[in-house]
């Protein structure tokens, strides 16, 4: 039996004691061949199953106490060695402790050769530890005497773990060389030196990285790929695709970076490698900050510094302390930022890591900045530059001087300002990094504006949102709002300036691309949010996110609270189910993460060059001559009115600050939520306040447009920020509501009046949908039933009201009615629903209907209500069901009290029964309200003239017939 043949039969035997008992039959045939033979194959386990590579150590361990050759329990000692160190479970301390036996054992036994070879590992051990010196010197010892024997495998090994320790510093000019001189090594020794060969090409990538050769990188990145695919090592797959994801998040492409992190930390957590998964995290972490995920951050970075603070890898704990702060720093956490900052500089400063001390310094810089103190943020980044100049690393540079650059700005040194950010901008075109590009465009245009160039700074700020557009493309579409959180300002500038310039239409589409694009992309281009496999690999995801929809569904009940009986709507509270709470909230955002990670997965479209570039859709084709559009836009702290009609566009700026109207809404929202738990007199003393609130802000944002306003019966109002929250039909002159004077609809952006008005709807079908919610809301099931009568259509009532049956019905109807209990999130929007029987639809739910409603009505509390994200962009019920087809939809802004709720439905169905438009039916049910105008049969009653009653509904999309 040769010793291949008995290593093989060995390691087909089912577990440890069989192969032990295997061992001792074969005794006599256990020699050194063997013992190679066998350590070959724990070394190709290495990279694919590391438990089984631990249980290979035992093995040489019996092989010892069989033959009694301490040599061979030296061969375990370093098997076990590599599985804790290189297997990637992160045991690097423990790691070097049996390097260090396996060397004396070889010492004793005068193997020189053997016991340099046991420091080959040792020094990528302790590169992870941190001791660089104790790792340099004992990996020239250890070169000098495998050079000296001739052992280029182990030499080319060692080289590699030495540039790894120079890397680890920062010193990427000397790894870079150490990893040059390794692949020559390893091209020498021909097919053997394949596997080398990989790692070298892996390691190379990381320092062409660093040292700002972005394209070298990925070739190397894809070397690296195919060798690693070619031998099968999958280990070393996951580590490969790290990597590259982390290029490409330098370089601005997100997704393609996020789908590879997936894979990777899928690979080392099939494999066991804890460790391994856990960095991958640490890599996400760096995503997220680019997305402004700065809560999910701060999650992933405790968990990170937990793991790493037990393993005793000081680096490590550092970066995730780095990345908290710079997430605190996100969230105007100031204090805690440099409280994080100042921890993370003195680790890596105990470590000897003067590069990443200085990126620590960089970041201090930064939050000085938004603290207004220049003068120290300017010295403090011009010094990071020099340091990262010496280390030959240009983008961290360029990130120096732009942080100067803005200082400089700050302090009104133009001059010193644009010599700064053009130094950034020859670096950010060199190097084709979009992130850089954009604010050094977006910084040039500020400063030629604040001298007076005008047409320079349009051409600039117009450069600055062509970058920010294509890094904002090569997001998956439902990250695309935070990414915009803090880039508003760059559309603030230029939609400013080209009023300053007279050009009101420029001025119009560039408010345009700040609006609901995220929207306007799922429409355009038909993007798919469903949750559905698309490849087989993606069934066992799907099944887990329908296992916790329907677990988070009956947690949620236990949660829920009967107050509020006769209002459409509830306000989640404590009321002793706080556990059940917290599981609720937790299984939402595992929900979540889960939900991304499937789209994340199938966001092909954020590779495609075609739909990077934003566009806006024309909008005064589909005004007809009665109609008037007209759009808010908040620039600077102001507010701006477009006016669009058929003929022209003319631009307004309301002197006001938004600061203002921003106070009066929310003493309106005060009032608001007074009305429910008021007496008839009391409500009418709300009343005239209201009245008295809604002229105060009809004189800010109406008045002055009046003139303009006046000869259109027909208004579509495109609102802004603060304004998603009013209710601009109930504004009062004085005399009468705009409403009175004006057939009133709504739009999240302007752009998307193309696609409500060209949506497909069915010619009939009317589907309308009852649940009392325990009898709690009585008129909603005498509404659904009322409606269904109005048009021959299907009412489904109470136990028969399920999601399953209305995701049947909902496809193939002209209209769509849900009379139910309501719930807005803001916490979490994707879960904000309505309470059907044997479960919630949410937002989620939604993203997987197909409609071809010409009218969906949501007949509950809040169902109007949205979080008002980066672009704002519209995160709610209303953004879902546009995406899924509807025309328009009827919702309301705020909790709904049921019996007048119903009254006005019944009077908006009637007069789309007599064929009225929508817009016009839904303004007439409404003036029934204000002008008391019904009859005994419909009584309504002087209670119901308070706005709070009338006015949450509105109409977003189509308002033509149905």
């Amino acid at each position: 039996m040769t010793p291949h043949d008995l290593v093989q039969q060995l390691l087909e035997l089912p577990d440890v004691e069989a192969q032990k008992r295997f061992l001792e039959e074969h005794a006599s045939l256990l020699d050194d061949q063997v013992a190679h033979a066998l350590k070959e194959q724990a070394d190709q386990f290495l990279r694919s199953d590391v438990q089984r590579t631990l249980e290979m150590a035992d093995l040489f361990f019996y092989m010892a106490e069989l033959t009694g050759n301490p040599p061979y329990r030296a061969l375990g000692l370093l098997v076990e060695a590599n599985a804790r160190s290189i297997g990637g479970l992160g045991e690097y301390q423990r790691a070097v402790e049996l390097y260090n036996e396996a060397a004396e054992i070889y010492q004793v036994h005068g193997r020189l050769v053997d016991q340099a070879r046991a420091q080959v590992g040792k020094v990528f051990s302790l590169a992870l530890l941190g001791p660089y010196g104790e790792a340099l010197e004992t990996g020239h010892w250890a070169g000098r005497i495998l050079e000296e024997h001739r052992q280029w495998h182990s030499l080319v090994n060692l080289t590699m773990n030495l540039a790894v320790v120079h890397g680890r510093q920062r010193e990427d000019a000397k790894a870079l060389t150490l990893f040059d001189r390794a692949r020559v090594l390893c091209r020498q020794l021909g097919p053997d030196g394949a596997s080398f060969l990989q790692l070298v090409e892996h390691n190379r990538a990381i320092v062409l990285r660093n040292l700002g050769q972005f394209e070298a990188s990925i070739q190397a990145s894809r070397a690296a790929w195919e060798l690693t695919d070619q031998l099968g090592h999958k280990a070393e797959m996951g580590r490969v695709q790290e990597d590259l994801a982390f290029t490409y998040l330098v370089l601005g492409r997100y997704n393609e970076a996020l789908e590879l992190l997936d894979k990777a930390r899928d690979i080392f957590l099939s494999d066991g490698r804890q460790s391994d998964a856990i960095l991958v995290d640490l890599v996400i972490s760096n995503c997220l900050l680019q997305l402004r995920r700065f809560n999910e951050v701060l999650e992933k970075c405790r968990q990170i510094r937990n793991l790493f603070t037990e393993l005793g890898t000081r680096r490590e704990v550092a970066e995730a302390t780095l990345n908290e702060a710079v997430a605190n720093a996100g969230l105007h956490h100031y204090a805690e930022a440099l409280a994080s900052l100042a921890e993370a500089r003195h680790l890596f400063e105990k470590e000897g890591n003067r590069v990443r001390v200085v990126c620590a310094d960089l970041e201090t810089a930064a939050v000085l900045h938004h603290q207004n103190r220049f003068e120290e943020s300017l010295a403090i980044a011009q010094t990071c530059a020099s340091v990262f100049q010496a280390h030959d690393l240009p983008v961290q540079e360029a990130q120096a001087y732009l942080i100067a650059a803005r200082a400089a700005a700050a302090l009104k040194r133009h001059d010193q300002a644009r010599g700064l950010v053009t130094k950034v901008l020859a670096v950010g075109e060199s190097k084709d990094v979009p992130s850089l590009m954009y604010q050094c465009r977006h910084l040039l245009g500020a400063l030629a504006e604040a001298q007076g160039d005008l047409q320079k700074a349009l051409a600039e700020y117009d450069r600055a949102i062509q970058e920010l557009e294509w890094l904002r493309g090569r997001l998956m579409v439902e990250f695309r709002a935070n990414f915009l959180e803090d880039k508003q300002v760059v559309y603030e500038d230029v939609v400013a300036l080209c009023l300053n310039l007279d050009q009101p239409s420029r001025g119009l589409e560039y408010a345009e691309r700040a609006k609901s694009r995220a929207l306007l992309d799922l429409l355009a281009y038909r993007l798919d949010l469903s949750i559905q496999a698309r490849d087989a690999k993606d069934n066992r995801l799907v099944a887990e996110l329908t296992h916790l929809r329907a677990e988070r569904d009956r947690l949620y009940r236990r949660w829920e609270t009967s107050e509020g009986l006769r209002v459409r709507g509830w306000t989640s509270s404590d009321g002793g189910h706080g556990q059940v709470q917290q599981n609720v909230l937790a299984l939402e955002k595992r929900i979540e993460k889960l939900w991304h990670k499937l789209l994340i997965r199938n966001a092909d479209y954020a590779r495609d060059v075609s739909l990077w570039q934003v566009r806006t859709e024309p909008i005064q084709p589909y005004l007809s001559p009665e109609t008037l559009l007209l759009e808010y836009f908040v620039a600077r702290g102001e507010l701006v009115a477009f006016l669009v009609t058929a003929e022209a566009v003319q631009a307004w700026r309301l002197p006001i600050a938004i600061a203002k109207v921003q106070h009066l809404i929310q003493l309106l929202w005060l009032n608001l939520r007074a009305v429910p738990r008021s007496s008839p007199s009391q409500v009418s003393s709300l009343t005239t306040n209201a009245r008295g609130l809604l002229q105060r802000l009809h004189k800010l944002l109406i008045t002055p447009l009046d003139d303009v306003l006046a000869p259109y019966p027909q208004l579509i109002i495109v609102p802004h920020g603060p304004l998603h929250y009013l209710p601009l039909h109930a504004l009062h002159d004085g005399q009468s509501f705009l409403l009175e004077r004006h057939t009133i609809s709504y739009l999240p952006s302007a752009s998307l009046l193309r696609y409500c008005e060209e949506a497909q709807s069915a010619a009939t079908g009317c589907f309308a949908v009852g649940h009392s919610y325990a009898g709690a809301l009585p008129y909603a099931v005498q509404e659904a039933r009322l409606i269904a009568a109005i048009f021959g259509g299907q009412a489904v009532l109470e136990d028969e009201a399920t999601p399953a049956r209305l995701q049947e019905m909902a496809t193939d109807c002209r209209i769509l009615h849900l009379a139910a209990h309501g719930d807005f999130r803001p916490d979490n929007p994707l879960f904000s629903g309505l309470a059907l029987a044997e479960g919630w639809l949410t937002t989620l739910d939604i993203f997987n209907l197909r409609l071809n409603a010409s009218l969906v009505t949501l007949s509950a509390c809040q169902t109007g209500r949205n979080v008002v994200g980066g672009g704002d962009e519209l995160l709610g019920l209303m953004r879902a069901f546009l995406c899924a087809g509807a025309a328009s939809i009827v919702l309301s802004l705020w909790a709904v009290e049921d019996r007048s709720t119903a009254q006005l439905m019944e009077t908006f169905y009637n007069k789309l029964a007599e064929g009225w438009t929508k817009g016009a039916a839904l303004r007439y049910a409404q003036l029934q309200f204000i002008r008391e105008q019904s009859n005994k049969e419909d009584t309504v009653t002087d209670l119901y003239t308070h706005p709070y009653f009338w006015a949450p509904f509105f109409l977003a999309g189509d308002a033509g017939p149905l």
